[in-house]
Parts: structure tokens; C-alpha cells; sequence
């Protein structure tokens, strides 16, 4: 450096400035090009021929259209009528309004409040980021941890005095007609110490028992009460938008019979359509990993087909919306075997051992479909009621052994209970081996005998030790492996419930076009927005995605309602 001179230095930079601008230029021709050669277009991006207006029988004129009558729909939908909104009519293509499952994510809130937890809103939304590979939009993981405390209140209080709050140790009366909501893992085992964990996973979770159906309809009532005209049995096809150009005004749907009509929009067409799990087509392009997990969403439409078939991101693409880049999230989580996902010793088929087991649901089942046969096998020993107390309090996990009359009713009991009766109904499946020695246990396994052995000497010496060498699992959680009977259950892959993936959209729920601007009166929320999910389906906040899609349709709501 001390002989290069002022002319060499500025001749140098001319040169690499030059390299720059072709390399520049290069880039740009390649990236041309690889656009061309790659081009693709699937079929359900491509938007089907415009239905002929002398195809429609009716005309219906509407202030909001709500396309979906599931949690997020009907929440946007009471919002909107609470703070003034009139003549708002929800399509939905069920033979009535939709829900599933109990469980809501929230922070803040006063249950939280009366039991004294306080969620660190930074730490909860951060580790949401870290789990998805910081793709989402963190402001609209904001509006959630901002806004999901008020909301649960909000969603909770058409049914007060209907309910009790309980105790997770209080035995759930599964008697028709008794509603209760509760804490899961709460209060958490004194020796868990979930500060500590490699996955931390927060106590934000509220369920509502049996499930949330009664809230949810009670939110229907206050919808119907308020003048809301619900078409049910109802599809939506196409949503109007002249040349794909300016504002969009309405949507085109059809009935049982066939019959077309219109529903003309004059503020706002709000998509709350849902995941697109149920779409093959959509599967195939965006996650074929996931393709091979069978589909257990429950819900279906008045044919007797799956509801989420991504019609509004479909919809929603045919105008000009942007899809969300990927990669996206399908929700393939294990809730492992009759001990759930509690950190128990792992081996592959091979009798080795292959991860840090003090993971949640979807890490271990991305670890499994890396495996050979796509099976694993959770190994432990007679001292595992002794062992729960110490793990972790996440989805999944089991933390208290009971005795058979204190298991809690109704499916809820076996989230995070388990008694001497489950574990021997679950043991006496073809998934579950027992033996008195390990040797016997890798035979029945089906493993070979020699490798199973030296892994489970080697998992011993490191649990004795104090320190995890290989894999750096907590050492409260490692547990030698040494009092018969000892226990092997088969874990293969999971199922999958629904696939994260959505229109973009800004901070106010409005949907953007190609070009990043906002298209004019449509509005998306629940699992047909994006920004929220990606790469994985994170589990740092169970219940987040109802938590989510319920704040995140009081929010909307309200915005409507100010148009």
C-alpha cells in the first residue's frame, strides 16, 4: 500500500467500478433469462374465464362482504357490527358458521393477569422470528402481542357467567353443557425450569372446553342479532375487480343448485377463507415436501368437501393480489407417543441415537422425515412417571402422572396428564415394545442388538456424567436408562392439520398487488393473510394461530367499520 499511488488508486477503482457495472449487466441479462427459462404458471393460478353476467339470477348490494364464517370471519364480523358498521353480508360455503379445536394463544389478558403470569411480549415475538427464519412481518406479529389480551377478554365475555375458570389440576366435568376455560401447564412442575429450555415455550396458552363452539356461536348470535345476512351453502367464485384495475366491488358467487349471484361490496371485501392444506394442486407447488402427510382437517362444505382449498388466495391472485414468497408453513408437528414430546431417549432404526430430544413437535418431525423409514424410537424406562416432573411444558408434552380417577374428562385429559391406565392402552398397540432386558428390547424394536446397546451405554455414561457430549441436551432431562422394564414406542410420521401460507398484506389487513401496492378494497385476514408463518410452524406460543386469527378479526373488524 505505501507505493500505490493517487493515479494507480484512481485507475483501480475506475477498473472495479467498470467489472461492477458488467458484472451488473451480466447479472441482469442471466437473471432475465432464468426468468424465461423458468416461467411457470400452475392451474390454479391462472384465472378461469369471467362469468357471464346473463348467468346471474341475483343482485345483492352490500356495504362489507366477509367471504368465511370461521373464527377470524366472525370475529371481523361482530367487531365491525360493535363499532357501527350496517348491510354486511358473509359468504360461506358450509351448510353453517366453522370452528375447530379449544386453543388460544394470547399475551396479557385477565386470566393471565389474576394468575400473575407476565409474558415478555419482546422475548415471545423474537423467538417467533428466530423459529421462521425471520420471514414474517414482524408488525403483524405485533398487532397479536399487542392486542390478543384484550381480545381474548373480548371474545370471551358474550358467554360470561356461562363458563368457570378452573385450575389445570381440576378435574373437567365432561357433562353436556359445561363450559369451562383454563390454563394449560399452569401452574407449571416446580423442577421443570422452562426459563431454561433449548426450544423456550411460553405460557400463553388459554383452552376452551369441550371446545370453542359455544363462543364461537354465541358470536354468530350477536352478528345475526345485529342484522348480518349470512348465505350459507354458498361458494365464492370470482371476485369482481374491472380489469383487474382499481378498487374491488363485490364477489360473484354460487349456490347448491348452481346458481350464480352477485354480491356487490361498496366499502370492503374481506377474504377469511383460510388455509389452502385441502388444495393438491396448491400442495404440490408450494410445499411438496408435505404432500405425503394425510390431511385431518375436519371441516367441510355443504358438498361434504374440505373447506381450506385456498379460494381466497386463489381468488385473490386471479386480480392481481401477491402471494406471499415462501417457504411456507404446513402444520406437520408429532405429538409423539403416550409420553408426548417429552425429552426422552431417541434412536433411529439403526439403534442410533440422532438428536437433542428437548425439542418441540415440528423440529422432531423434520428430524424424522431426514430418517431412515421415517421412524424413530422413544426409549425410557420404568423410572418415567418419576421423570415428567422435569420436562418441558410445551405442546405435547406431558407433565403430571396421575392415578386413573384424577385424569381430567374429555380429550383435554390427555394433554398434559397421563395415568397408569393410558400408558398401558397406548403400550398395548403395535407401536409399543416392552422388555426386561435391553437386549430383548432392541429385538422386539427390530433393531440391531449391538449398536441399540452401545448407544444406550453411551446415553447412560453421559446422564451419569452431567453433561450431554453429543448432543447437548439438558442434563436435568437425561436419564439413565437402567431399571426394567424398559419401554420402546414406534414414532412414524405425523399428519398434517393445515399449511401456512397467505396474501401479503399492510399492517392494516389490506391485500397488496404484484407490485406492492394496495389493491383497493380488499382486505384479508386469519390463515389467508400472509407474513405471519413461514419455513416452519413455530410452537414457542401454542395456540397462536386462533389467537392470531381472533385478535387479528377484531382488528379488521374495526377498520371496516371506520370506512
Amino acid at each position: 500500500m505505501a507505493n500505490l499511488s493517487r493515479r494507480s488508486f484512481i485507475s483501480g477503482t475506475a477498473a472495479v467500478a467498470s467489472t461492477a457495472a458488467l458484472a451488473g449487466t451480466v447479472t441482469s441479462a442471466l437473471a432475465d433469462e432464468a426468468q424465461e427459462s423458468t416461467a411457470y404458471t400452475p392451474s390454479f393460478m391462472q384465472a378461469p374465464a369471467p362469468i357471464d353476467a346473463a348467468d346471474i339470477k341475483e343482485t345483492v348490494d352490500a356495504d362489507i362482504v366477509i367471504i368465511g364464517s370461521a373464527l377470524s370471519g366472525l370475529c371481523a364480523c361482530r367487531a365491525a357490527v360493535e363499532n357501527g358498521a350496517k348491510n354486511i353480508v358473509v359468504i360461506e360455503k358450509a351448510d353453517t358458521w366453522q370452528c375447530r379445536s379449544n386453543q388460544f394463544g394470547t399475551i396479557g389478558g385477565k386470566i393471565q393477569e389474576d394468575l400473575g403470569i407476565k409474558i415478555d411480549r419482546n422475548a415471545a415475538v423474537g423467538q417467533l422470528m428466530k423459529e421462521c427464519g425471520y420471514r414474517p412481518n414482524q408488525r403483524i406479529l405485533n398487532l397479536w402481542a399487542d392486542n390478543s389480551g384484550e381480545a381474548f377478554d373480548w371474545f370471551l365475555a358474550p358467554m360470561e357467567g356461562k363458563y368457570v375458570v378452573e385450575n389445570e389440576s381440576d378435574p373437567y366435568d365432561a357433562e353436556e353443557g359445561h363450559l369451562s376455560v383454563r390454563k394449560t401447564h399452569w401452574p407449571e412442575p416446580d423442577n421443570s425450569h422452562t426459563e431454561d429450555d433449548f426450544y423456550p415455550i411460553f405460557s400463553d396458552c388459554q383452552i376452551t372446553l369441550p371446545t370453542m363452539a359455544p363462543w364461537v356461536e354465541a358470536i354468530y348470535n350477536i352478528c345475526v342479532e345485529a342484522g348480518v345476512t349470512f348465505k350459507f351453502s354458498t361458494w365464492a367464485r370470482q371476485l369482481v375487480r374491472e380489469n383487474n384495475e382499481g378498487p374491488v366491488t363485490g364477489v360473484i358467487c354460487q349456490d347448491v343448485d348452481g346458481n350464480y349471484s352477485q354480491v356487490n361490496a361498496s366499502k370492503a371485501v374481506l377474504l377469511a377463507t383460510g388455509d389452502f392444506a385441502g388444495n393438491k394442486d396448491m400442495m404440490s407447488y408450494y410445499v411438496p415436501w408435505a404432500t405425503r402427510f394425510a390431511s385431518i382437517f375436519p371441516n367441510r362444505d355443504a358438498a361434504g368437501d374440505p373447506t381450506n382449498t385456498g379460494d381466497g388466495q386463489c381468488m385473490g391472485m386471479w386480480i392481481g393480489a401477491k402471494m406471499e414468497d415462501g417457504p411456507l408453513a404446513p402444520m406437520t408437528h408429532h405429538l409423539g407417543g403416550p409420553l408426548g414430546m417429552d425429552a426422552f431417549l431417541l434412536t433411529d432404526v439403526n439403534g442410533d441415537r440422532f438428536v437433542n430430544e428437548d425439542v418441540g413437535g415440528q423440529p422432531f418431525q423434520n428430524q424424522l422425515s431426514r430418517l431412515p423409514k421415517k421412524t424413530a424410537w422413544q426409549v425410557f424406562d420404568s423410572e418415567w412417571p418419576n421423570q415428567l416432573q422435569y420436562m418441558d411444558c410445551g405442546h405435547g408434552n406431558v407433565s403430571w402422572y396421575v392415578d386413573d380417577d384424577k385424569v381430567p374428562g374429555g380429550a383435554y385429559g390427555r394433554n398434559a396428564y397421563i395415568s397408569q391406565a393410558m400408558f398401558d392402552e397406548a403400550m398395548s398397540t403395535d407401536a409399543g415394545v416392552q422388555a426386561d432386558t435391553i437386549e430383548e428390547l432392541a429385538e422386539k424394536m427390530g433393531v440391531p442388538v449391538e449398536e441399540f446397546c452401545a448407544t444406550i451405554e453411551r446415553y447412560n455414561e453421559l446422564a451419569k456424567k452431567g453433561v450431554d457430549e453429543d448432543f447437548g441436551k439438558r442434563a436435568d432431562r437425561m436419564f439413565a436408562i437402567e431399571n426394567p422394564p424398559f419401554y420402546g414406542y414406534k414414532l412414524t410420521d405425523t399428519v398434517l392439520l393445515v399449511c401456512m401460507g397467505g396474501l401479503e398484506t399492510t399492517v392494516d389487513f389490506e391485500v397488496l398487488d404484484t407490485n406492492d401496492d394496495v389493491i383497493p378494497g380488499l382486505y384479508a385476514v386469519g390463515n389467508t393473510q400472509g407474513g405471519r408463518f413461514l419455513v416452519d410452524y413455530p410452537l414457542p406460543c401454542p395456540g397462536i394461530s386462533h389467537g392470531m386469527a381472533m385478535t387479528h378479526g377484531m382488528l379488521v373488524g374495526r377498520i371496516l367499520a371506520a370506512l
